[in-house]
């Protein structure tokens, strides 16, 4: 059998309480596997963090998905998307985790038990080679390949592929729905006191914003630093200028305890109560924080009824149905596509979420020869032939996997911001003055620094470099390489081998 995963898992990040050490697991694992002290545990509120990830996009005609143009060049626009993340303390997060080890052994079961190993594809360890349960395990790469394979054997001249994306997802799931889905993991009709504890904290939370958090403590962030052997010294206050400095400055905790509990009226908000349609407030009954060890594997046991459904129904049909977290994509004959839209809709209701109607795109696969062509369905039937199926950070056109264009545009910018920052940094005064230094840059933006190597790191002791235990897991074309290697008929290659060129024109304009 596969060695499972650890379920302790010591966090780094400041919160509001102290970090916890290996070395008292054995106290706090007692803690945690006792029911009667869960039971009656004090949850921390969680830390809100808002993560805003820019995009950069072409605008497309909504009628038949053209570029829209203006002078001659593509218009394109750039907003972002926001996501709400919340971490839970130290001591909570650890709770969490080890009640998710609880309900994720009971989940694989009910998993396997409905032959949805190859369905539900987030969240979990699938093996590469199901004769080797030892060796490594499926990403997101072998999934797209896996459905990107299926759709080039598959048997028809003429068929479909739809991909759907719910709304919201982690902020619409229904409190009853999932307290009955607990319980039937669990074999019970009611929960236990300790897991209705974990329950409740998820389902009315508290939180505490990290700017308002940080703006509140900025002066006297509990700090512990190295020594020079690398010991921690004893914690100790400290100024912090920046939220994004944290780290660097080894802060362990915003503040302690009691500075939290003597300011707690001022940061505390909660998502007990919402308003109603009457401007009411009313008992929330949907949503729970994502960011926690335990909301992965809530949100696939929730969907546990839609996939058994949606999977026998498309089984029936000829077809497949994947889902990775919110994304979902389903392979249909042609004839059965509105019989299958109508299901997933009806499916999709009885769970009480929404389908994101925007993100839902349908794309016909059609046999010309040995060639298999791709063509996006737009308003009034209308077919585009220049279009490719998007899947998990990958496109495919029929007959060739690429890199998902907005993937690589993204490499390109950080790339292109990297190298104006160190050229903006080498006009200070100084030794090196207007000297740019590549080394950084070329371990994070070229493919000399997309292979897996061991740090090196300074040490007094020995006044030199020594090998440490880290590694430096590489960067994005070392994930393009580990794409190249893995996704069928692709040219991958041929859309990362002008990076060098790219980045030396940056260097010496």
């Amino acid at each position: 059998m596969p060695k499972k995963k650890d379920w302790f898992k010591l966090k780094r990040y400041p919160h509001l309480d102290k970090q916890i050490k290996e070395r008292d697991r054995v106290r706090f694992e007692g803690y945690i596997k006792n029911p009667d002290k869960i039971s009656k545990h004090s949850f921390l509120p969680f830390i809100h963090k808002t993560k805003k990830v820019r995009k950069f996009r072409k605008e497309y005609s909504d009628a038949d998905g053209s570029v829209i143009e203006t002078n001659g060049k593509a218009l394109r626009k750039s907003g972002s998307k926001l996501r709400e993340l919340y971490y839970a303390s130290h001591l909570d997060s650890l709770i969490y985790s080890y009640y998710s080890k609880l309900l994720s052994d009971r989940y694989e079961e009910k998993i396997k038990l409905n032959g949805l190993d190859d369905v539900v594809l987030a969240y979990r360890s699938i093996s590469k080679n199901i004769d080797n349960p030892k060796g490594s395990n499926k990403c997101n790469i072998d999934f797209a390949n896996d459905v990107f394979r299926y759709i080039s054997n598959y048997p028809s001249d003429h068929f479909v592929a739809i991909t759907f994306d719910i709304r919201g997802f982690f902020d619409e799931l229904n409190h009853k729905i999932l307290n009955q889905l607990w319980c039937d993991l669990l074999g019970t009709e009611k929960m236990g006191k300790d897991h209705f504890n974990v329950f409740k904290s998820l389902t009315r939370f508290s939180f505490v914003d990290i700017v308002d958090l940080f703006m509140l403590f900025q002066n006297k962030i509990i700090v512990q630093d190295p020594d020079s052997q690398g010991k921690l010294r004893e914690s100790r206050n400290k100024r912090v200028s920046k939220i994004k400095f944290l780290k660097k400055e080894n802060a362990i905790a915003f503040c302690s305890k009691k500075d939290f509990l003597r300011n707690k009226s001022k940061l505390v908000r909660n998502k007990k109560y919402i308003k109603n349609d009457k401007g009411e407030l009313a008992l929330r009954d949907f949503g729970i924080p994502q960011g926690t060890p335990i909301s992965s594997v809530l949100a696939n046991a929730y969907m546990i009824n839609f996939d058994i459904e949606l999977n026998s129904f498309l089984k029936s049909k000829n077809g497949i149905y994947r889902r990775y977290s919110d994304d979902m994509i389903i392979v249909c004959p042609l004839v059965d596509t509105q019989d299958v839209i109508n299901e997933f809709h009806e499916q999709i209701k009885a769970v009480k979420l929404k389908i994101q109607d925007s993100k839902t795109q349908k794309f016909h696969f059609l046999r010309d020869g040995e060639d298999l062509n791709c063509a996006q369905e737009f308003k009034n039937g209308l077919l585009n032939q220049n279009k490719q199926l998007s899947y998990l950070g990958f496109n495919f056109d029929g007959n060739f996997t690429y890199l998902k264009p907005g993937g690589l545009s993204g490499y390109y910018r950080k790339m292109k911001r990297a190298v104006a920052r160190s050229k903006k940094f080498s006009k200070a005064p100084g030794s090196n003055e207007g000297e740019v230094f590549k080394r950084r840059i070329l371990d994070k933006h070229s493919y000399k620094g997309s292979f897996r190597k061991r740090t090196w790191l300074y040490s007094e002791k020995k006044k030199g470099f020594v090998k440490s235990e880290k590694f430096n897991l590489g960067n994005y074309l070392t994930y393009s390489r580990k794409a190249e290697g893995i996704m069928m008929n692709n040219k991958i290659r041929s859309q990362t081998k002008k990076h060098w060129f790219k980045l030396n024109k940056e260097l010496k304009k």
